[in-house]
């Protein structure tokens, strides 16, 4: 019998959905309130099929309810100005300056320079504490030991890992701390 009920909820859920799907998507555009809406009624049908026990009148009603409440209102929360017409519009000429337009056969041609960098990229530095805990791993990755990391804290004024936010090392050895604001 349960298992009846179930199948019957799926069934009457999934044609719910449908139907507010179709009617949220009549028009050609979708917008965020509906998704938002589509949303909200997949969640509440999703509780009317999870909870057999619950009356089906007390899913129904924030359903319509929802539905109703965006189809009344959502027009006023759309905007006039659609992004489609931003775009067909024709950007204007700056006052001061004449506009010009390239030739079709240039811009067609036109190719990207290069990016030529000047600095050589290296590894990431290896991070050695992270708010207070040591990275074991990666002290055991450049051969270190505890001991040798706090002594290279020490030279920060630090005395006990805790103190420290963040500490690395460069690939050039050199060691960056920030310490915890207290």
């Amino acid at each position: 019998m349960e298992l009846v009920i179930l199948l019957t909820r799926t069934l009457f859920f999934y044609f719910l959905i449908m139907l507010v799907m179709h009617l949220l998507l009549k028009k050609k555009k979708m917008s965020l309130a509906d998704l938002l809406i589509a949303f909200i009624v997949a969640q509440l049908s999703v509780v009317g099929i999870d909870k057999p026990s619950k009356p089906l009148i007390t899913l129904l009603f924030p359903i319509v309810l929802f539905f109703l409440l965006h189809w009344v209102f959502g027009p006023v929360f759309r905007k006039k100005d659609t992004r489609e017409e931003i775009r067909k519009r024709e950007p204007e000429p700056l006052k001061d300056q004449p506009s010009f337009k390239w030739p079709a056969a240039d811009v067609e041609m036109a190719a990207m320079d290069p990016i030529v960098i000047n600095y050589p990229i290296g590894p990431l530095p290896l991070l050695l504490i992270l708010d207070g805990h040591v990275q074991d791993d990666n002290l055991n990755q450049i051969g270190q030991t505890r001991f040798w990391l706090k002594n290279e804290v020490q030279k920060f004024g630090v005395r006990r890992f805790k103190e420290v936010a963040y500490c690395s090392m460069d690939n050039n050895g050199q060691i960056f701390l920030d310490k915890k604001k207290n």
